[in-house]
């Protein structure tokens, strides 16, 4: 009988194992779930202050309204960041998601919402 073929396949099935391993920390499942509200939330009130932005007149208690909103997934964010800035979701770090999210809440108006993520996401 030979001995080797046991050690061999061994051997095998470990570098395989290896393989099926991801490559980056990726957030767990807990973290994911607030990322994916965080990143769901954000998105939305972005798009909905587009909206609101879009007509003429005084915008102020809708856009304080999306704020608030806002304020509430970039607190689900920022904790998540502390936890792990380099966590991978949907192929990011959580530092990358934190940036672009940085960027879209500039760009559709949600100031307040931006500079709270900013503050809370700032290396000490």
């Amino acid at each position: 009988m030979n001995t080797r073929a046991p050690r061999t396949l061994a051997v095998l099935a470990s570098l395989v194992l290896a393989g099926c391993e991801a490559a980056n920390p990726q957030a767990p499942l807990k973290y994911a779930k607030k990322l994916d509200s965080a990143t769901s939330g954000i998105s939305t009130d972005c798009g909905l202050a587009y909206q609101v932005a879009a007509f003429p007149g005084d915008h102020r208690t809708d856009l304080d309204t999306l704020e608030l909103m806002a304020l509430r997934s970039v607190r689900k964010l920022a904790y998540v960041w502390r936890h792990n800035p380099n966590w991978y979701y949907q192929g990011e770090t959580v530092s990358q998601i934190v940036g672009a999210s940085l960027s879209m809440l500039d760009s559709c108006g949600l100031h307040r919402a931006r500079t709270e993520l900013r503050r809370a996401t700032a290396r000490r």
